[in-house]
This record gives C-alpha cells, sequence and structure tokens, in this order.
C-alpha cells in the first residue's frame, strides 16, 4: 500500500514537472516572439526617424514660401493703398479680392504646415532612445489631444480605409497653456486612441446594428489638476482583463498587433514622469474609459 503511494505521488510530482515544462518553454517562446515584435518596431523606429528627415526639408519650403507668398500679397496691396486718391477700376477691384482670397489660403498652407511641423518634431522625438533630458515646457494640451487623437485615427485609416469613427472633443478653452512633457503626453495620447480604434474595429467586426463608433476625447481644468478623459464604445474590458491592464507584456491583441508595453508605459509617463495618476473605467460591449489626470504645479 505504501508502495503504491509513493508511486502515486512520484506519478503526480512527474506530471507537475512536466506541465511546469512546458509552460516554462510556451513562456520562452512568448518572450522569443515579443522579443521579435520589439525589434521590428525599433526598425520600424528608425525607418519612420529617416522618413520624417526627408519631409521636413519640403515641408520647410512650402512654409516658408507660404510665409514670402503672404508677405508679397501685403506689399501689393500697398501699391493699391498708396492710390487711394485714384478711383479704382473694376478690374482693380476683382484684383483685390482675389488678393484677400489668396493671402486666407496662404494662411491656411501656413497653419497646416505649422501643424505637421509640430507632429513630426513629435514623432521624432519619440523615435529618440535617450530619456535623460525630458522637456517640460508650457504646452497647448488642447492642440495637442486634438492633433494626435486625429493622428492615431489617421493612421487606424491607413491600415483599413473602410474604418470610420466620429471624434467628438470636448476640451476646456480656459486651460491654455500647461507645462509637461509634450513628446511623451503625446506618446500616451497616441496610444490609449489606438486602443480605442482597436475596441471600435472589434465591435464593427460584429455588425450590430444601429451602433455608430465614437471616441470623446476631453479636457478640464480641476484645481490643481488638469483631467484628461479618452473614452469610446467599443467592446469594452471584461474585469478579469481590467486588472491586469497596466501590467508590461500583456495584451488581448493577436500577434503581430500589440506588444503588451503600450499601457504599461503610459502608466509610467502619468504617473512617475509627471506624478499624475492614471486610471480605466470600462464595461464589457458597452465603452472605455482612461482618465488621465496631471498636476499643474510640475
Amino acid at each position: 500500500m505504501e508502495n503504491d503511494n509513493k508511486t502515486i505521488e512520484s506519478e503526480k510530482k512527474g506530471e507537475l514537472e512536466h506541465q511546469e515544462n512546458q509552460q516554462s518553454e510556451h513562456d520562452i517562446e512568448a518572450l522569443k516572439e515579443r522579443y521579435k515584435q520589439l525589434n521590428k518596431l525599433a526598425e520600424i523606429g528608425q525607418l519612420t526617424a529617416g522618413i520624417l528627415h526627408e519631409i521636413q526639408n519640403p515641408l520647410n519650403f512650402v512654409n516658408n514660401f507660404s510665409k514670402l507668398s503672404i508677405d508679397l500679397i501685403k506689399e501689393i496691396k500697398e501699391i493699391f493703398d498708396n492710390r487711394k486718391d485714384v478711383q479704382l477700376t473694376a478690374e482693380e477691384e476683382d484684383l483685390l479680392f482675389l488678393l484677400d482670397q489668396l493671402n486666407g489660403l496662404n494662411e491656411k498652407i501656413g497653419e497646416n504646415g505649422g501643424r505637421i511641423t509640430r507632429i513630426i518634431q513629435s514623432m521624432l522625438a519619440q523615435t529618440r532612445t535617450e530619456n535623460k533630458n525630458i522637456q517640460f515646457d508650457p504646452v497647448d494640451l488642447n492642440l495637442l489631444l486634438e492633433e494626435f487623437t486625429k493622428l492615431a485615427y489617421q493612421g487606424t485609416r491607413g491600415e483599413d480605409k473602410s474604418f470610420n469613427v466620429s471624434l467628438v472633443f470636448q476640451l476646456d478653452a480656459t486651460l491654455k497653456m500647461v507645462k509637461l512633457s509634450a513628446t511623451e503626453i503625446s506618446r500616451v495620447v497616441l496610444n490609449l486612441v489606438n486602443n480605442a480604434c482597436y475596441a471600435i474595429n472589434e465591435k464593427l467586426k460584429q455588425e450590430i446594428e444601429g451602433y455608430t463608433p465614437q471616441i470623446i476625447v476631453s479636457s478640464k481644468r480641476l484645481n490643481d489638476v488638469v483631467e484628461i478623459k479618452i473614452r469610446d464604445n467599443g467592446i469594452g474590458i471584461p474585469n478579469e482583463i481590467k486588472v491586469k491592464l497596466f501590467t508590461p507584456f500583456f495584451t488581448t491583441k493577436p500577434v503581430g498587433k500589440g506588444s503588451g508595453l503600450g499601457l504599461a508605459l503610459s502608466r509610467d509617463i502619468v504617473t512617475v514622469m509627471h506624478r499624475g495618476t492614471l486610471s480605466v473605467d470600462s464595461e464589457a460591449g458597452v465603452f472605455t474609459e482612461f482618465t488621465l489626470q496631471i498636476p499643474l504645479t510640475l
């Protein structure tokens, strides 16, 4: 009888060791796969940096010639202003009207060129690996939220042209400039909006009748902190997954779609670097809302 018990215990021990070995092999393979993904991301980062540098040069020409065109239009209009004592012909009146239109178009080119420049500079900063000299400067937070939300959305549309979502901005106009690291916070916004787009895309696959995909981005000043909320009405997050959400390398996305590092890094950027908080509220199948609170006294 004693020998039988020893045999059973030995078999159980052997089975447990076998299971542990299998689990270890599985974990090793998973780590190898993630390592490959991170290497690919690093290569993409280097390629992106090169492309952004190449874009920057012709963009500088666009911005500079836009400013030059506005200056030339101003000079032409000054010529007409110096002829105030002379009655303008109908053709000259039309010309002045067209100059005003042309001036407005060049201003729009300049505004959007500046927007592209800001995005490129921020993305170039994100491709750099050194974090020794992180800058905390006054930043137009509302502009940052709007630009990088749209950038993340367009990135998703770049992979799937059929993807559409309504972007709603509820931004506190009294915020003005907020002192923070624009590079790092833009990284957080990109990650959270990318996740929102993914959640919405997964829900779109369910072909729910009457479903209207929506992402709401809001900002609000609360005493000595600024609060940012990014909410989507996608597939939501079950409670059992929510507790693991900020764990490094944890992801619910299929292989190649996510490294499991985005939320962990976002949490560190907000909580460690900016001494703020990052929390999530969600209901499976209904919504997910991330809330950032950043002190205004950095």
